[in-house]
């Protein structure tokens, strides 16, 4: 059985992004469709790559300026896990990971899913026409 983790409870003034990462959410699914259709067909222009590379660009973008707040108690959240747990450092730094991972889970769940399209758009188009996209220097 899995126990329970227990976070310092602290109001760090986070912004609720829930909001905001839904419609990001939403946003990331209909461009994870249009590759899906690109793939199924097996078919992707200039064009196209071009517009979904940099769509899914500035979506990552926006999560990644949302995200920002998170970053920014880091260092305290640290302080406070180390005061706490003083006897322990290695559990202190343990647990500030944790929690700071947890602070961070649905930005870079999110995040995550932009790599992924951003890595199959140019991986179907280097399938489909045997050369690199268009975005890539040489």
């Amino acid at each position: 059985m899995q126990q329970q983790k227990e976070f310092i409870t602290y109001n760090f003034n986070l912004p609720n992004h829930s909001n905001e990462l839904s419609k990001a959410e939403n946003i990331i699914e209909k461009y994870q469709q249009k590759l899906k259709k690109y793939q199924h067909n097996n078919r992707i222009n200039d064009n196209e790559h071009t517009a979904l590379f940099e769509d899914t660009i500035r979506i990552l973008d926006y999560v990644g300026r949302l995200s920002m707040s998170a970053f920014a108690i880091e260092d305290e959240l640290q302080d406070m896990y180390t005061k706490q747990y003083i006897h322990s450092p290695e559990l202190a730094k343990k647990l500030w990971l944790d929690h700071f991972e947890n602070i961070h889970h649905p930005y870079n769940i999110l995040k995550n899913r932009c790599f992924r399209i951003l890595e199959e758009v140019d991986e179907l188009y280097q399938n489909v026409h045997k050369k690199n996209p268009p975005n890539w220097k040489y």
